[in-house]
């Protein structure tokens, strides 16, 4: 076989894999996502100063922490369904999330008036509050973005993501160029969410029947429970150092902390959220008929893909933070001391991601309590690793942070090879009878 064939078997190898298509699908929406993100960073970064950027960074940790609640409580339920429960699922799950949406509406309002207090900051409320439309709108297509992914429709949900990260991208430009300020990011994330509702129901079937059969909301609560519970613990993992710097740094050192964690995190977390992102659909299989075995070779493949890939792209942008960080962002904030933080947490990316896929095969083996009981103590270690470093320097704090994710990496790591069966079991043979 000649060498030129290389690059087309390797092709075909990959279109031949449903996994591979569904991360190169996200990858590439998410990278064109970064990219476009990636210039609104620039321009924020040499436009606003590090208070500005303490303040973006609590509207939209707030913002985010009540999101989390919201995005994932329900559709997970509806990835991993069945498919002959699917119907009643459907339609007991869009009542509850419209109850959810107005519910965390009103809870963002309520938190929104708490920081803007704690933090002496009471022009912070307004923008706070008017994000929670946000959860109004989503309620609208939920149920239809569920069976989008169930069905595996990766290349749609990446044109979505491009489509509504460039509505973004153009809007912010424009509105920082008009003088809008901190309204400049407010106002587009407002309105974009209003791009993923049409687009996902006009490419889904699904609407709200009464005529249809209703789930159990008892039985949906106790599988959504455990994931609500993991959902609020993640908020505190990704927000609780936000919260802390702020109040016991300042909102300076915040905007500091906040802009070294998105520079750091860019394109390593675009990629690992890529992976995990098809990962559950791809362990769970949409006709549900894969033997143990088979889903365990999926999840075995999948996590070498990671440790490769991941690792190889985390490792470069840490190795080239001092190159690319006085160059594209300004050189005040390498004077600031960005580039250490960077660089510990862009490594950082590495074992989330790998937590985070070996979270993903415990949820397709439907075990949510395991889940959630690795997530409870994750938490822990990270909030006392957190609040004890956050009061010595934003250096320590990242360290504890990378430190605390590769132990609880490895350990869940260990814990989900040993559940995975490496070959099918044997067939019992018949026993030979005694002549």
């Amino acid at each position: 076989m000649s060498i030129s064939s290389a690059p087309l078997r390797l092709w075909r190898s990959f279109t031949a894999n449903r996994f591979l298509r569904n991360i190169g699908w996200l990858t590439l929406s998410m990278l064109a996502s970064r990219v476009l993100r990636l210039a609104v960073t620039v321009v924020v970064a040499r436009t606003f100063t590090q208070l500005d950027y303490g303040q973006i960074a609590l509207i939209f940790t707030t913002h985010e922490i009540i999101s989390l609640f919201i995005q994932r409580c329900t559709q997970v339920k509806l990835i991993q369904a069945p498919p002959k429960e699917l119907p009643s699922l459907c339609r007991t799950t869009f009542g509850m999330n419209w109850l959810l949406g107005f519910t965390l509406a009103l809870v963002q309002c309520a938190v929104g008036y708490v920081v803007a207090t704690i933090y002496g900051a009471a022009e912070l409320w307004l923008p706070i509050s008017l994000l929670g439309l946000c959860h109004l709108i989503l309620p609208m297509a939920m149920v239809p973005a569920a069976l989008n992914v169930r069905e595996g429709k990766m290349h749609l949900v990446a044109k979505i993501e491009v489509g509504q990260t460039t509505f973004e991208t153009v809007s912010v430009l424009v509105l920082i160029a008009s003088g809008a300020g901190i309204w400049a990011l407010v106002i587009p994330k407002l309105l974009a969410p209003f791009i993923w509702v049409y687009f996902h129901r006009a490419h889904n079937t699904w609407r709200f029947d009464r005529s249809k059969p209703q789930a159990s909301r008892i039985d949906i609560l106790k599988y959504s429970l455990n994931l609500m519970v993991i959902d609020g613990l993640s908020v505190i993992r990704q927000n609780l150092d936000y919260l802390l710097v702020g109040y016991v740094l300042g909102i300076e050192a915040l905007g500091l902390y906040y802009f070294a964690f998105n520079a750091g995190l860019g394109i390593a977390t675009t990629f690992a959220n890529a992976i995990n992102s098809a990962f559950l659909p791809h362990l769970c299989n949409a006709d549900h008929d894969q033997s143990p075995s088979e889903r365990a070779q999926k999840y075995r493949s999948g996590v070498k893909l990671i440790i490769m890939t991941v690792g190889g792209v985390v490792v470069l942008q840490a190795a080239t933070a001092p190159l690319y960080v006085p160059l594209v962002f300004g050189s005040s904030w390498e004077e600031a001391g960005s580039i250490p933080l960077i660089v510990i947490l862009c490594l950082t990316a590495f074992p989330k991601t790998l937590f985070e896929a070996n979270s993903q095969y415990l949820r397709a083996l439907d075990l949510p309590q395991v889940d959630l009981k690795n997530h409870f103590w994750l938490t822990v270690a990270l909030t006392v690793a957190v609040v004890v470093s956050v009061y010595h320097s934003l250096f320590l704090l990242a360290l504890a942070t990378l430190i605390t994710y590769t132990l609880a990496a490895l350990v869940l790591l260990v814990f989900c090879y040993r559940l995975a069966p490496v070959s099918p079991e044997p067939a019992a043979l018949p026993q030979q009878q005694v002549s």
